[in-house]
C-alpha cells in the first residue's frame, strides 16, 4: 500500500510540474514600474543593495518604502513613478508588491535564496538578465524541476528528493 501512495505523490509532483513548465510566460503588473536597469547598471547597485536577505534567509525579500525614499527623497522627485512611491510611503503603506517567481504550491518545493547565494550562484543564473530590464516585470527563466536537477547534478550537489521537496 505505501508504495502506491509514494508512486501517487510522485504522479501528482509530476502533474504539478509539467503544468508549471507548459505553461505561458507571464508578465506581472506592479504598481510602481520598478527600472532594475537604471538601478543596477546605470548607478551601479548591487542586487543585495535591495534585496538584503538574499544571503541570510530563505527569501530574498525587498526593500520597504521608507528604504526607497532614503534616496528616492532627493532623486527623480518628479518622476510619476516615484510620485506613487512617496504616496505609499506619505500613506505608511507598501506597494502591493506581486511576486514574479516562485513554484505552485503543490510543488511543495523548499528554494533557500541563502544556499544559493554562499554557494556563489550569480542571480542572473535563475533571474536571468534583470540587471537590464526596465519594464515590464516577467520571469526571464521559467523553472521547471528538470532545470534544477540539471543544474544541481552540473554543481555536483545533490539532487536527492528531500534536498528540493519537504
Amino acid at each position: 500500500m505505501r508504495k502506491y501512495v509514494l508512486g501517487a505523490v510522485v504522479l501528482i509532483l509530476l502533474i504539478a510540474t509539467v503544468a508549471f513548465a507548459f505553461r505561458p510566460a507571464r508578465v506581472v503588473p506592479q504598481p510602481i514600474a520598478y527600472p532594475h536597469k537604471i538601478h543596477v547598471v546605470d548607478n551601479q547597485m548591487e542586487c543585495l543593495s535591495c534585496h538584503v536577505n538574499a544571503d541570510r534567509s530563505i527569501a530574498a525579500t525587498i526593500p520597504s518604502v521608507t528604504e526607497c525614499m532614503v534616496c528616492h527623497e532627493n532623486v527623480k522627485t518628479d518622476s510619476p513613478e516615484i510620485k506613487k512611491l512617496a504616496a505609499y510611503a506619505q500613506k505608511n503603506e507598501e506597494p502591493p508588491w506581486v511576486r514574479v517567481y516562485g513554484f505552485p504550491e503543490e510543488a511543495a518545493v523548499y528554494f533557500s535564496h541563502k544556499r544559493h547565494v554562499k554557494a556563489g550562484v550569480d542571480c542572473s543564473t535563475c533571474h536571468g538578465d534583470m540587471k537590464n530590464m526596465m519594464t515590464p516585470m516577467k520571469e526571464n527563466i521559467r523553472w521547471t524541476m528538470g532545470k534544477c536537477i540539471d543544474c544541481h547534478r552540473e554543481k555536483k550537489v545533490s539532487d536527492d528528493c528531500l534536498t528540493c521537496h519537504k
